[in-house]
């Protein structure tokens, strides 16, 4: 019987990414490609789940930009608001 020589083996599994024994936690934090090709379906789905984004923290120039933006809308609807009641009333 004829032996058949031994291919080398790779490090690579058949996605094209190293295998688990490879990987580091370092390269892990910026590889999420990595992180989500070893999780299993129903872990994926929790690990979305618990992936929450809070208010973002903002500055007090933009804070004051969004009151003024606020304020602006609220004065808006009220100029339009009186002219409706004004065409409204003169048409009569």
């Amino acid at each position: 019987m004829k032996e058949i020589p031994e291919t080398p083996q790779s490090n690579t599994s058949l996605s094209g990414l190293p295998e688990q024994k490879d990987w580091e936690f370092s390269e892990l934090e910026h590889r999420p490609d990595v992180v989500l090709s070893v999780l299993e379906p129903d872990q994926l789905v929790v690990a979305k789940e618990r992936t929450r984004f809070g208010p973002r923290r903002l500055s007090k120039g933009i804070r004051i930009q969004l009151w003024l933006l606020r304020i602006y809308v609220v004065v808006m609807l009220v100029i339009v608001a009186i002219s409706v009641f004004r065409a409204i009333r003169g048409s009569r």
